[in-house]
């Protein structure tokens, strides 16, 4: 019926605009923490603010902009989570780069495709629809982005 593909529509620009909104949060964080602290973590927390980011923007361009957007993005996850030493000019771009593949590989999602399996998943998540697999990566993000608020706060006041 009609309804539910205006209601499938609004899923797909509410999750796009709640993607932007907490990528915007990200850059954000980025943005309040020195140059100096980026790389650095805290005893007790394995990654740093740099490595969370730049392992949240792998995540997004891989699952988003590449498996949903056929982007032809290559992930190297292993190298996520290595230290990067880049400027945070360089990881806010990085960001800004991950916004843009998600915004446009969203574009490209029908209503009908939601409720797809999601191709390439985690094992834990095989076989769920892309639907689910799109709110999965909101909370990822969002869940991040809180654990470096904290570890920037932690940092920039001792």
């Amino acid at each position: 019926s009609n309804k539910l593909v205006n209601m499938e529509n609004a899923f797909i620009s509410d999750i796009s605009e709640i993607f932007q909104r907490d990528l915007e949060a990200l850059i954000n964080e980025v943005n309040q923490i020195s140059e100096e602290n980026l790389w650095k973590s805290h005893p007790g927390i394995i990654n740093s603010v740099g490595t969370i980011s730049y392992h949240l923007c792998g995540n997004l361009s891989y699952f988003i902009g590449e498996v949903l957007g056929n982007d032809g993005y290559i992930r190297d996850k292993n190298k996520e989570f290595e230290p990067q030493y880049f400027s945070k000019e360089i990881l806010i771009q990085e960001i800004r780069d991950t916004q843009f593949s998600v915004r446009k590989a969203l574009k490209k999602i029908t209503p009908e495709q939601l409720l797809n399996p999601m191709p390439d998943t985690p094992p834990q998540h095989k076989g769920r629809s892309i639907q689910f697999f799109l709110i999965q990566l909101s909370c990822h993000l969002s869940r991040h982005t809180g654990q470096l608020n904290y570890l920037r706060r932690i940092l920039e006041n001792h």
